[in-house]
């Protein structure tokens, strides 16, 4: 063990170099294998804020701050998922990344003490054509207004059975589901089975999950997803999700 310190020496001057470019579109993979060698050789995942090791190899992830952002939180895999076109997480008994996320919710959060209540809390992840890392990664955070006051706007249109085509210029598709958490629901899943067209190009696919509240008190999930074009108008994951949970107004936090 006398040279364990040359090691994490060298593994963290490595993370150093990653974290500061983060140019090439592999450095988030290299970062959260970094996290994964620290943490079995230290017991600390630094430079990620966890490391959870699953039962099997694809179900292990990562939480850490967005290496060019350090206000955004992600969740990514420690197995190498480019995005979530890989057939493997359509597959039986494959992992549920959303439940996952949802779970490690106060660690997108951080410190910060949060006036909302969870069910405020919101989960996004980006098409193929429009992220920056071939590493799949969930963002976590709150919804932004724009978002809340789209489900506000076609809340009576949205269904809990199948997706609705909510008709906006971009071509979502939304669905609320019941439901305390995400464990029994996958929105991959929902989105490769419920949305047209989805399931054979997945790797254009935006999806958000938006915990919710309705006004008879019933709790649940809105899933919104689209099928990105030619055309990259506003709809990213970034644009669905405020990573600082800001607002201490309720007026603001309900748009």
């Amino acid at each position: 063990m006398k040279h364990r310190p040359v090691i994490l020496s060298i593994s963290l001057v490595i993370v150093v170099i990653i974290m500061s470019s983060f140019v090439s579109r592999s450095a988030l993979g290299l970062v959260v294998r970094a996290c994964e060698v620290n943490s079995t050789l230290t017991g600390s995942p630094y430079p990620c804020l966890k490391i959870v090791q699953g039962q099997d190899p694809l179900s292990s992830y990562a939480v850490l701050r967005e290496p060019t952002d350090k206000e955004r939180t992600i969740l990514a895999p420690l197995a190498d998922v480019s995005g979530i076109e890989d057939p493997r997480l359509l597959a039986a008994g494959a992992p549920n990344y959303f439940d996952a996320a949802w779970r490690e919710r106060s660690a997108g959060i951080g410190p910060r003490a949060w006036k909302g209540s969870p069910p405020d809390f919101a989960l996004a992840i980006n098409a193929a054509s429009w992220r920056t890392q071939d590493r799949l990664h969930i963002h976590m955070g709150c919804e932004t207004p724009r978002f809340r006051a789209l489900l506000k706007i076609h809340a009576t249109e949205i269904g809990s059975i199948r997706f609705t085509n909510l008709r906006t210029n971009v071509g979502w598709w939304a669905t609320f589901r019941a439901a305390d958490d995400l464990s029994n629901l996958n929105p991959l899943k929902l989105v490769a089975d419920g949305v047209d067209g989805a399931r054979s190009n997945m790797k254009n696919v935006v999806v958000g999950v938006f915990g919710s509240t309705l006004p008879d008190g019933q709790h649940g999930f809105y899933i919104l997803a689209r099928i990105m074009g030619a055309n990259k108008s506003r709809g990213s994951a970034e644009d669905m999700i405020d990573p600082k949970c800001a607002s201490d107004d309720p007026a603001q936090q309900r748009g």
